[in-house]
């Protein structure tokens, strides 16, 4: 999520589980998974995932269980990265059932990924139930990210218990994701607590963390919530500028759904005409499909 919720959460590696011991004995299965891992890290996912399907067919030729549970995750991770999420969701549910069907239970960070990509398509409801499954569960990593998504549901939602809840199951976080994810979910509490200038710091630190971890659609996220704290901090001129920053980066991660809203939030509150001419432009560049709204 991306934020859809924190993208390191389940893009940071490409593995679903720990990498094994050996190398897979088929050579074709290897080269797709490599040449997946490549593109994933050169922020190709759709390129990526084209090849995660690759290295999955032959895990299914081969009738191999965990390579199917490993690329079948992969894939579905690439999708999600490629805002593809009802790609992702239906590559997450094949990859379960394949494995179900084969006598082996669905992994948490595999969960993880079904969650958000439900979270993503609006089934909150259904995303929910799944994520407090994966919370519950023995993978610390995913159990963290897990609650995270339920902080995010719990916001949207208006459920202040529901968002505390989560922030205190972050209250002592284990890596730089989980704390990008905790300064998100403490700036969305004091912006609903009126403490807006609390609201933007902790935005702007989860901002910053998610840039260095390259989760560019979670920093984009975090640039709008801490536009919105400073919009109702009365401070026009700096939201509408955080918006449009935002609004960019969605545009140059291909998601152009994700920012119109926000630069229309921008346009609103612009408070120069170098800023409303910045929003009326990009806004147009987005209409008229163009790819340079995200490069300036």
């Amino acid at each position: 999520m991306a934020a859809a919720l924190s993208a390191a959460a389940l893009l940071g590696g490409c593995g679903g589980r720990a990498a094994p011991a050996t190398k897979p004995a088929d050579a074709a299965m290897q080269r797709s998974s490599e040449a997946g891992n490549l593109a994933f890290t050169m922020d190709r996912p759709a390129e990526a995932a084209a090849q995660y399907e690759q290295a999955l067919l032959r895990a299914e030729a081969r009738d191999d269980a965990a390579a199917i549970g490993d690329y079948g995750y992969d894939l579905a991770v690439a999708q999600l990265a490629a805002n593809q999420p009802k790609k992702a969701l239906a590559s997450a549910r094949m990859t379960r059932i394949e494995l179900t069907r084969r006598g082996l239970a669905a992994f948490p960070a595999l969960q993880l990924v079904e969650a958000t990509a439900l979270y993503r398509l609006g089934e909150h409801a259904e995303a929910a139930n799944l994520a407090r499954v994966v919370e519950a569960g023995d993978d610390p990593a995913a159990a963290a990210g897990a609650s995270f998504l339920l902080g995010l549901i719990a916001d949207e939602a208006g459920d202040q218990a529901g968002l505390e809840a989560a922030l205190a199951r972050l209250a002592q976080p284990a890596t730089r994701e989980e704390s990008a994810d905790a300064f998100e979910l403490a700036a969305r509490r004091d912006l609903r607590n009126g403490d807006f200038a609390a609201a933007a710091s902790e935005a702007g630190r989860a901002a910053e963390l998610r840039r260095g971890d390259l989760d560019y659609r979670g920093m984009a996220r975090a640039l709008a919530l801490q536009g919105a704290a400073e919009a109702d901090a009365g401070n026009s001129g700096a939201a509408a500028n955080l918006y449009i920053r935002a609004a960019q980066s969605a545009a140059a991660q291909g998601d152009p759904e994700t920012a119109r809203p926000w630069l229309r939030h921008a346009l609103a509150l612009a408070n120069t005409p170098a800023l409303r001419m910045l929003a009326q432009q990009t806004l147009a560049e987005l209409a008229n499909g163009g790819e340079a709204a995200g490069r300036r």
